[in-house]
């Protein structure tokens, strides 16, 4: 397959399928090009095109922001050596006659296609993209099961020759407490925090003029007219170019209003106006399993207004000046704060290191003692006056605070060491010849 394909569905198929496959080695009669060698491994080769095909799947997938003329070079050794690493794997694994389990390759198969189903919504979706290139399901998977085939092997040998054979007791883990404890098991220091949330309520006009677009559009469906049309129209969500297509989401993926909607209509059905906090919606349903639906819907978004703002900003004013005219916090809180979760607690949040809450909020908090209030600051959707009810300096970790975690990190240490050491022995063992330019390892 050469890279003519890179600009059509079936590139973007490929693709999809490579963020989990293994490597291209060249293999199979019709991927074969007339082109130069990269490397000799054992009895196989690695041709430069294969090397070029994983060079251009990794821009692809990272954007085509990574790779530069200067750092190219680089990025092309480190495939090359990837690629070598697996076939080492591969001839190794058949030299000692190492098979898969039964019935592994077929599963791992059969999971890459609801995969990359998944991708594009559908089964029908998925096979009109691959139509559109002349190729079914079969001929996409016949390309790459053994591409597949071995990167399962080589992680079969990698197992059982360099995972199975380490083993981290606890006593190794005291040690290395002992030794790098300071440096491992650092716990940043902490706050504990209340809060009172105030969100900017939507007007009245705002709400009127997103249901009387609504209502159009209904009536529009009611005349017979294409959901896809009408998504395209009138809604305000990025997924109208797409004809409002979602693709397929799980229970819980969703906000509560439009799930329960989505989950109670039948494929082919479409539901009135769900209100939600994202504003109004219409909703079909394409395809229905039993925890998954597959939904196209119509938004028209209600988001609040500058004097909405300036109401909320106000009103969390008032909420600050009760306080510090003598009111209880946690009374304040339970009272009026809009998060429904904590106000049931009087605003307690929890505890949280400065990296986990929002970073604009964390030079006012950090300049708080115990007990002291935040001005009104601005979340990413509402506003908020924050109350410092706990402290925690920044502190070495327990071991018994960290005993699995650190148990798994000195295990990984010692898989890369070892790993490095097995791949070393194995290039001493088997023939590799690399013939492409490469960055040195020096």
């Amino acid at each position: 397959m050469t890279k003519s394909h890179a600009g059509s569905a079936v590139a973007l198929l490929l693709v999809a399928l490579f963020l989990f496959s293994s490597t291209a080695v060249a293999q199979e009669p019709n991927r074969r090009f007339v082109d130069g060698i990269a490397a000799v491994v054992g009895n196989e080769i690695i041709l430069e095109s294969d090397v070029d095909e994983e060079l251009y799947l990794f821009n692809v997938r990272t954007g085509g922001t990574t790779l530069s003329e200067e750092n190219i070079l680089e990025f092309r050794s480190g495939i090359v050596n990837e690629m070598i690493d697996e076939m080492l794997l591969v001839a190794m694994a058949r030299r000692d006659s190492i098979v898969l389990a039964r019935g592994r390759l077929d599963e791992e198969m059969a999971q890459r296609v609801d995969e990359l189903r998944n991708r594009h919504g559908s089964q029908e979706a998925l096979d009109q993209a691959l139509a559109e290139e002349g190729m079914t399901i079969d001929d996409l998977t016949a390309i790459y099961r053994d591409d597949i085939e071995r990167r399962l092997l080589a992680e079969t040998v990698i197992r059982r020759e360099v995972h199975a054979k380490i083993d981290v007791t606890w006593r190794d883990v005291e040690s290395y407490y002992e030794e790098h404890g300071a440096e491992l098991g650092r716990i940043p220091e902490s706050y504990r925090l209340s809060g009172i949330m105030v969100t900017a309520k939507v007007s009245a006009e705002a709400k009127r003029a997103a249901i009387e677009k609504m209502t159009e559009a209904r009536d529009c469906l009611d005349a017979g007219e294409s959901f896809i049309d009408i998504a395209r129209e009138y809604s305000d969500d990025p997924s109208s170019a797409m004809g409002g297509d979602l693709g397929w989401f799980d229970r819980g993926a969703m906000v509560p209003e439009f799930e329960a909607a989505a989950f109670a209509l039948e494929p082919g059905e479409v539901s009135g106006i769900v209100p939600s906090r994202f504003g109004f919606h219409i909703i079909q349903v394409i395809e229905k399993e039993d925890d998954r639906v597959h939904a196209r819907h119509i938004l028209a978004k209600v988001m609040p207004g500058p004097d909405d703002e300036e109401r909320a900003v106000a009103r969390a004013e008032s909420l600050r000046q009760m306080v510090l005219d003598g009111a209880d916090f946690a009374a304040v809180a339970a009272g009026y704060s809009e998060d429904s979760v904590s106000s049931g607690r009087g605003g307690d949040l929890g505890w949280f290191s400065p990296g986990d809450f929002d970073p604009a909020f964390v030079a006012s908090v950090a300049a708080l003692s115990e007990g002291e209030i935040t001005d009104v600051l601005k979340g990413a959707t509402d506003y908020y006056v924050l109350q410092v009810t706990g402290y925690e300096a920044a502190r070495t970790a327990e071991l018994d605070e960290i005993r699995e975690q650190l148990k798994d990190y000195i295990f990984n240490i010692r898989v890369e060491e070892a790993y490095v050491a097995f791949m070393e022995r194995l290039r001493d063992e088997i023939y590799v010849d690399v013939r492409t330019e490469v960055v040195s390892d020096q």
